[in-house]
């Protein structure tokens, strides 16, 4: 009995990642004409309130005050929606079902008019002023994705940015390619979330020219787990999911407390 609630939920996460890909691609279609000067910093947020709260403070402490913020959110129910709309300086896009992080981020990438857009894991947070400075530079001096590597040869989403008219204009999507649960049975193709958008801007712009990574610069934990990347983003990977969501919460206050000690003391006042 298990193991068909097991299939029947796949089968309707499926239906439902898939629905959320042919809206995603609707509203792709109605790009804008001009685009404005400026940054959106994106967000796919899902029942990780702590978490947003301290990415959107390190966020703003460390970006111009013109830089814009928009946080798609997947269905959340712990409290994220609540704070949200306290955000005055926060778009939000609230979603009516969970769609996955990829498919999330198609659809807030189709709302932004604004010349880059940078993509933050919820997980993740800038630790350096000139963050957007320097990825807009390597965009300017030719790279049509830059951000951080963490495994394989593509930017990864916790820490990505790229010209918003080139993902509308080629059609680049964030969505994964097959599924990462399938590994356990067979081996198939499987592209994570904006692997695949890496891969084509590199068979479209001319190869690892199209890539600018800001490698692994300060390891807080054992490969890629909690790392800095080129001095300028700290991601704490599997914090929201995966096999080191237990310790997680720790690692990022701790983390926190280290390279915004005036806001973590902020966020966790309370706790003294």
């Amino acid at each position: 009995m298990s193991g068909l609630r097991h299939r029947v939920g796949a089968l309707k996460g499926q239906a439902i990642r898939s629905t959320g890909a042919a809206v995603a691609a609707l509203l792709r279609r109605r790009k804008p004409t001009s685009y404005r000067q400026g940054v959106t910093v994106m967000i796919v947020n899902w029942n990780s309130l702590p978490f947003l709260q301290a990415t959107l403070a390190a966020t703003r402490a460390m970006s111009s005050d013109d830089v814009e913020l928009l946080v798609i959110d997947n269905a959340s129910t712990d409290g994220s929606r609540e704070f949200l709309a306290a955000q005055d300086d926060v778009r939000t896009i609230e979603l009516p079902v969970n769609v996955g992080h990829g498919v999330a981020l198609d659809i807030g990438a189709s709302s932004i008019d604004t010349e880059y857009l940078a993509v933050l894991d919820v997980d993740a947070f800038p630790v350096s002023s000139s963050w957007l400075d320097e990825s807009v530079g390597a965009l300017r001096s030719g790279a049509t994705v830059a951000g951080a590597r963490m495994h394989r040869n593509f930017v990864h989403p916790c820490f990505l940015v790229t010209e918003t008219e080139t993902l509308h204009r080629y059609g680049l999507t964030f969505r994964p390619v097959g599924s990462l649960s399938s590994l356990e049975r067979e081996a198939p193709l499987f592209l994570d979330v904006g692997e695949a958008l890496c891969q084509r801007a590199i068979v479209k712009f001319g190869g690892g020219k199209a890539l600018h990574f800001f490698e692994i610069t300060d390891a807080l934990g054992p490969g890629p787990a909690r790392a800095v990347f080129g001095d300028l983003v700290y991601h704490n990977m599997y914090a929201t999911q995966g096999r080191g969501q237990q310790g997680a919460p720790d690692s990022w206050r701790d983390a926190m407390h280290r390279f915004h000690p005036d806001l973590a003391a902020e966020l966790w006042a309370d706790e003294k």
